[in-house]
C-alpha cells in the first residue's frame, strides 16, 4: 500500500512539473501582449498627453493590465524617491520584476534597451524608438506563441510520461 502510494506521488509530482513549465510556455505571450499594451499607453501619454515621465508612468500603471501594472508602478516609484535616470530605473524595476514573470532575457533585453532612450531625445525619435520596441516585442510574441504552441504540449507529455517511466522503474 506504502509502495503505491509512493508511485502515485512520484507520477502527480512529475506530472505537475511538467504542467507548470507549460505553463510558463502559455504565459509568455499573454504577458508580451500585456507589456505592449503598457507601452502604448505610455507611448499615448508622452505624444499626445505631453506628460511628464513619472506621472505619465504612474498612469500607465493605473490603466495598464496586470502584471505590467506593478512593473511601471515600481519604475515610476524608483523615478519619485531615488535620483535617478529613466534606464536605470526600468532596469531595476525590471530586474525585480523578472523572476515573477515567464518573459525570456531577451524580451527584458527589449524592454531595457528601450528604457535607454526613453526621455532621452526629441518627440519624432522618440516615437521612432517606441514603434522599434513594439516591433520587437511583437516579433518575439510571435515566436513565444510558436512556442508555446510546440514546447507547452511537449512538457505537458514529458512530465507525465516521465513520471509514468520513473514509477515503473522503481516499481
Amino acid at each position: 500500500m506504502l509502495k503505491t502510494v509512493g508511485a502515485a506521488l512520484v507520477w502527480v509530482s512529475c506530472s505537475l512539473m511538467g504542467w507548470r513549465i507549460a505553463s510558463g510556455y502559455r504565459q509568455r505571450p499573454r504577458q508580451l501582449q500585456t507589456l505592449m499594451q503598457a507601452l502604448r499607453l505610455l507611448r499615448t501619454e508622452v505624444d499626445y498627453g505631453a506628460t511628464p515621465l513619472p506621472q505619465a508612468l504612474r498612469q500607465v500603471a493605473q490603466r495598464a493590465p496586470a502584471p505590467a501594472d506593478r512593473l511601471w508602478a515600481k519604475a515610476a516609484e524608483l523615478l519619485n524617491e531615488a535620483d535617478m535616470e529613466v534606464a536605470d530605473a526600468l532596469h531595476r524595476a525590471c530586474s525585480e520584476f523578472a523572476p515573477a514573470w515567464s518573459l525570456t532575457a531577451a524580451d527584458w533585453e527589449v524592454v531595457c534597451e528601450f528604457g535607454q532612450t526613453l526621455g532621452t531625445s526629441d518627440l519624432v525619435h522618440q516615437m521612432q524608438q517606441f514603434d522599434v520596441a513594439l516591433a520587437r516585442l511583437a516579433n518575439q510574441e510571435a515566436e513565444a506563441r510558436e512556442a508555446s504552441r510546440t514546447q507547452a504540449r511537449l512538457w505537458q507529455y514529458a512530465g507525465v510520461l516521465g513520471g509514468l517511466l520513473l514509477v515503473i522503474l522503481f516499481y
